[in-house]
This record gives structure tokens, C-alpha cells and sequence, in this order.
């Protein structure tokens, strides 16, 4: 083969494997998973319930569970009309084309729908979620609480943020960190879609257990959920930690402690006699990060007069995807007198 074939050949084989790694990589950086936490197939727009887990706890005389559903039809209960058994008639989805919903044959049983939700620590986490129910009988709650529907007299819907090494059928007020939503006795046998929110912050950097809990032994208790979703927000809380002086040069060292990755900067307050430079410091993650603080020409000339420059400074962190938060902090440089 000619030198100047293989030569150009070689070349664009190069040019190929190059252009070949960088989609690649592309590829992979896109492919990473977001710090936020999510929700899987919230939604139910899958038609399914994947990525929830249900736990029937049926007792004698009925059976059903937690069913993915569209449209007005009940996935499995029937009824007499016109001299024929058809499906009854639920709430459509609230939301989009599908939403959960418990449905049963007969009655007597508890129906557990969950999912656990690992929370990233430094952010801040907000559960919503749109709940309803349809209850053919009168709503009651046993005392003590109770999820099992044996010997009858229990009626009711409860969506809690749990501990998820707790049982899952557990009220103790020890396992339940939040209660989103719940049925109390004598509530109304309907509720239109509703919207429920609870703030989940004070957990992050642990993982959850969501459970949505159905019992019915009273009669038909369809209870619905749809458009679970977690919105998820770095903090920006940030702390100041100790001023390192240096004598020798006039300059300082601000220690900061920030929650999560994003810039730091430090301006003077003072517009027109600025005595200390910007300073900025990118945090790659929660942790501490350093200010390195100078004095302006004019804060050196001050310093050397006088051996001490007061100053203040508008200090401001943005965190990555976030919104920014600011603070003042007050200190002096001190220089030795030579």
C-alpha cells in the first residue's frame, strides 16, 4: 500500500476513534444521576405500578389490592344495573391518563402501597401529591389505631413518611416521621382530588419509606393517589467559621462551612473606599471552603499608618441549581509594625 494511502487511512482512523471517545463521553456525563431525589413512576403514567411495592393483608371474606387504572371503570368490583353485573364507577385520574387507586371484591382487608426515597443531604425536599377517596360506608378509626380490618369497625386512608426498617402495617408514633394525609372518624364518605405537601428537609441524607395505607372493613373504600412528586432544592445556608489572621502580610483567612457545591464571594460594602478585594471560592460539595482576603492599595496604606483595617463584607453564596443567600461578616487585618 502506498505511504501516502496509509498515512491519510491512519488519519482518519484517528480523527474516528477521537470523535468516537468524545460522544462516548458525552454520552456518559449525560447518563449521570441527578443529586435530587425522585419519585419512581410517581406519575403511574406506565399504566403500572412499577417501581412501588404493594402488601395485601386480606382477611376472610374479600380481596383486592392497589391497582394502576385509567378512565371510570373499577379494576376488579362489580355491580347489578339493569339486570346485569358491570364494573362500578370510580374517579377518573385526576391527573394525565392514569392514577392508584385500592379496589376490592367484598370487603375485610388492608391494602399497603409504598416506595423508599433516598434524600440527599444539603437539600431541601418537598413531598406533593394529589389524594381522594370514595368510601360506600361511614369512615372509622379504631382505638387504639390500627391497620387490620379483623373484627371489623375499621374504615379509613392514611398516607405516612416512615422509617423504613419500621413494620409496615406500624402507627407507632416512633416509626412514623410524617403523616401527609389521614381519615379521621365521622369524615366524609367522599373527598374531590386534593393536593397534600409536607416538608421532608429535616430528613435529608436519610432515606424514607412513603406508605400509602387502605383498610376496609366496612364496605367499598376506593382510596386514590396520583402525581407523587419530590422537588428537591441545594441549601444555602452557610456559616462563618474563624478569621485567620496573618500579622506579617495583612492578609486574613475566612473559613466558611457551606451545604452544598457553588460559589462563594466576598465583596466590601464599602462602593467608593473598598478596603478589602473580591474574593470568590468555589465548593465542589458540602464542607468548608476558604476566603483568602487582601486588603485594596488603599486598605495597605491604612494598615501600614495604623496596624489594623476594620472592615465588613457582603458575603455571598450561590449554590449550584439553587438560589443564593447573603450574609455580613465584620472582621479586622492586623499587621505587625515593622
Amino acid at each position: 500500500m502506498p505511504s501516502t494511502v496509509r498515512s491519510a487511512l491512519n488519519r482518519y482512523a484517528t480523527r474516528l476513534v477521537t470523535r468516537s471517545a468524545t460522544i462516548v463521553g458525552v454520552l456518559l456525563l449525560l447518563a449521570q444521576p441527578t443529586a435530587a431525589a425522585t419519585m419512581v413512576n410517581g406519575d403511574f403514567e406506565t399504566g403500572t405500578l412499577a417501581g412501588w411495592t404493594k402488601v395485601g393483608i386480606p382477611a376472610s371474606g374479600g380481596s383486592g389490592g392497589w391497582f394502576a387504572y385509567s378512565g371510570l371503570n373499577a379494576p376488579v368490583s362489580r355491580e347489578w344495573k339493569s339486570g346485569e353485573e358491570v364494573p362500578r364507577i370510580i374517579p377518573p385520574p385526576p391527573q394525565g391518563n392514569f392514577a392508584a387507586i385500592t379496589d376490592e371484591v367484598g370487603f375485610y382487608g388492608t391494602r399497603i402501597l409504598y416506595q423508599d426515597i433516598p434524600l440527599e443531604p444539603g437539600m431541601t425536599h418537598s413531598l406533593s401529591l394529589i389524594t381522594y377517596y370514595n368510601s360506600a360506608a361511614e369512615i372509622t378509626v379504631p382505638t387504639p389505631d390500627t391497620l387490620s380490618s379483623e373484627g371489623g369497625g375499621n374504615q379509613q386512608y392514611r398516607i405516612d413518611v416512615m422509617k423504613p426498617s419500621a413494620a409496615i402495617d406500624s402507627v407507632n408514633p416512633a416509626d412514623i416521621l410524617a403523616t401527609v394525609f389521614r381519615t379521621q372518624n365521622g369524615a366524609v364518605n367522599f373527598t374531590v382530588p386534593l393536593i397534600r405537601t409536607v416538608d421532608l428537609t429535616p430528613f435529608s441524607g436519610q432515606v424514607v419509606r412513603l406508605r400509602l395505607a387502605e383498610v376496609d372493613s366496612l364496605g367499598y373504600l376506593n382510596a386514590g393517589v396520583d402525581e407523587v412528586t419530590i422537588q428537591s432544592i441545594p441549601r444555602n445556608e452557610f456559616s462563618f467559621g474563624k478569621l485567620r489572621l496573618n500579622p506579617k502580610k495583612g492578609t486574613a483567612t475566612l473559613k466558611v462551612d457551606v451545604p452544598w457545591s457553588g460559589t462563594l464571594a466576598a465583596v466590601d460594602v464599602e462602593k467608593k473606599r473598598r478596603r478589602i478585594r473580591k474574593a470568590t471560592v468555589t465548593a465542589t460539595g458540602p464542607g468548608t471552603v476558604s476566603l483568602k482576603l487582601k486588603p485594596t492599595e488603599a486598605g495597605k496604606k491604612r494598615l501600614k499608618r495604623e496596624h489594623k483595617l476594620p472592615f465588613r463584607l457582603k458575603v455571598t453564596f450561590a449554590p449550584t441549581g439553587g438560589t443564593a443567600a447573603r450574609k455580613i461578616f465584620s472582621g479586622k487585618l492586623k499587621m505587625t509594625a515593622k
